[in-house]
């Protein structure tokens, strides 16, 4: 009876910590078959076709496999089965593109030389620099290549290059629903210019604060034609910036300036202009809104790549059909074709908790790797005929 009692309270904190153990091990997801079923699978246009959705599965979405819901062109295809990234995604391993946009970027540090179809005027030089932005840079942060460009003065000095006939949202009159009904990854219009540059010289300890605050311009050259000029004051700062040109109100007044030019044909010359004297006002006479010294420029870029692919196509989300019930779907295809309805059911196990779990591991730190989470598909084959 004595080791009996002396023994008790460890035999009982060994079996809460398995009990604990196995309460906080990650519990794999229990699979089972869902029935999926369509009432018919040859319709005419325009005829509906219900699909029937079983019990099982923690969530279920059905791709009816026409445009925009072709489960082949979706995310869990792409990047969960097929793997690749989403960057690859974007860059044309399988990237579809909205006909007619074309985006626009260099990035320096990749540079060799300085591309022929650069020049830069106004009685500075220009030259690629390798090295730190600032002498404080005790990290090496802003070790890179940049395009140097020598403001001499505080003159109105002039970089221009060839940007490939880039064409944003703006020259197609996409806003940003149009952006959305085309399918668009990002379906907010990106129309800026944005030059990614450092202005090191001539700070204080006040400038160093606030920046200093400069005038710019920007023109673009499209078929021939040279826009007017659109000014613009903003801060610079020692460090990489983005200058992000918003130059939609400068493509909409070429528009009505030249309505015979078809902005589709693209930007093939931009020129962007420091030190600007915009001619209406007087702010920037003289000294005043001018830079002196090195711009360091280490990447441009005109829209976004986003807005000129489309996304991953989607499935319909079906609600959580709960045990010996089911869901219907009723779908209706507007174009002669064989399509191929996949459903996708989703099997979810228990959270795993890693470290001290319960105290730190909130709900908002929750992370998809900490369950088990297992994918069946299904498939119907829909014929529709006119």
């Amino acid at each position: 009876m004595i080791n009996t009692i002396h023994r008790s309270p460890v035999l009982l904190g060994v079996l809460v910590m398995i009990l604990a153990l196995g309460a906080c091990r990650k519990e794999e997801a229990l699979v089972v078959d869902v029935p999926f079923t369509a009432d018919k699978t040859t319709v005419s246009i325009g005829e509906s076709v219900t699909f029937s959705v079983g019990a099982g599965a923690a969530a279920s979405s059905l791709y009816t496999g026409d445009s925009g819901h072709d489960f082949a062109k979706s995310r869990i295809s792409l990047v969960e089965l097929e793997g690749y990234t989403e960057e690859e995604l974007r860059t044309g391993v399988y990237a579809e593109r909205i006909p007619g946009l074309q985006e626009f970027i260099v990035v320096v540090p990749k540079l060799t030389t300085i591309p022929s179809d650069y020049s830069f005027t106004g009685g500075g030089d220009m030259s690629l620099y390798d090295g730190q932005l600032v002498p404080w840079d005790f990290s090496n942060s802003t070790d890179s290549r940049y395009i140097r460009l020598n403001l001499a003065s505080s003159a109105p000095h002039v970089f221009s290059f060839r940007p490939n006939n880039a064409v944003i949202p703006t020259m197609l009159d996409l806003n940003n629903g149009a952006l959305g009904n085309l399918g668009a990854l990002n379906r907010n219009a990106n129309n800026n210019f944005s030059p990614f540059a450092a202005f090191p010289d001539g700070f204080d300890s006040s400038s160093s604060q606030n920046g200093i605050t400069v005038k710019f311009g920007v023109q673009v050259v499209i078929d021939g034609q040279a826009s007017a000029i659109r000014y613009y004051t903003q801060p610079v700062r020692e460090l990489l910036d983005d200058l992000s040109f918003n130059i939609d109100a400068l493509i909409n007044q070429f528009q009505t300036d030249f309505p015979d030019v078809d902005p589709s044909k693209g930007i093939e010359e931009m020129r962007l202009i420091f030190n600007a004297d915009d001619p209406t006002v007087t702010d920037d006479d003289g000294d005043l809104l001018a830079y002196t010294g090195n711009v360091y420029i280490q990447e441009m870029r005109i829209g976004s790549a986003d807005n000129m692919v489309k996304g991953f196509d989607r499935g319909v989300t079906i609600p959580f059909v709960y045990e010996g019930t089911e869901q219907v779907y009723a779908y209706t295809y507007n174009e002669a074709g064989t399509y191929v309805a996949t459903l996708v059911s989703s099997f979810i196990g228990r959270k795993q908790y890693s470290g001290d779990g319960y105290r730190t591991d909130r709900p908002d730190e929750i992370l998809a790797s900490e369950y088990d989470i297992e994918r069946t598909f299904k498939t119907i084959t829909i014929t529709v005929v006119e």
